[in-house]
């Protein structure tokens, strides 16, 4: 008998009225968020390996300080590689400071593009070279604004499983997208020692 009583819990009237006050907000808001982060690759796979990398000719322009920053560095790099005429590869970015162990105004970092080497520069770009060697790559196809925290976040996870940390400096490439129906691909590259 308890369960004929349980079960007539289960269908009581008010909460098919509660279900039916959350179903258009479910459907005008929560499903909507839940496809653009869909589209953006929130739900698409992480992928962690050994591998070898480099070697990298660059240019770039330094940058002290916040890392939400490094976006107008970009722009400025990109300009300044198109005055000398200069062809920019795949964006760059070299991180030497942790974000969850440095203050945002001590953080140190280079943003700027691929180039051929021995490209020639002027200010305010420098070169440099990132040499071939050991890393541990991590690979996500997402959005410019939401690679990083996916890839940072896993990288972090896989670590963190093993005993150790994230070591800096680590390289971000972000090669673009074959079109714009589908997301680009960002690498994170930390160097094993």
């Amino acid at each position: 008998m308890p369960s004929v009583v349980s079960s007539a819990r289960l269908f009581c009237p008010a909460r098919t009225v509660t279900l039916k006050k959350f179903l258009p907000f479910l459907l005008a808001f929560v499903l909507p968020l839940l496809a653009v982060y869909a589209w953006w690759g929130g739900f698409n796979p992480v992928v962690i390996e050994e591998s070898a990398a480099g070697p990298y000719s660059y240019a770039y322009v330094e940058s002290k300080g916040d890392y939400s920053k490094l976006p107008d560095k970009a722009v400025e790099a990109r300009a300044a590689l198109r005055a000398a005429g200069i062809e920019a590869g795949n964006p760059i970015t070299v991180l030497y400071s942790n974000p969850d162990l440095v203050d945002v105004g001590e953080r140190h970092a280079r943003t700027g593009f691929l180039i051929p080497r021995g490209s020639k520069v002027s200010f305010p770009l420098e070169v440099d070279t990132i040499p071939q060697r050991r890393v541990l790559v991590v690979r996500v196809r997402a959005g410019g604004m939401l690679a990083p925290g996916r890839a940072y976040a896993a990288l972090d996870k896989y670590l963190q499983a093993r005993g150790k940390g994230i070591q800096m400096p680590t390289v971000e490439i972000y090669q673009a997208a074959d079109s714009s129906l589908s997301m680009g691909q960002l690498s994170v590259e930390m160097e094993l020692k």
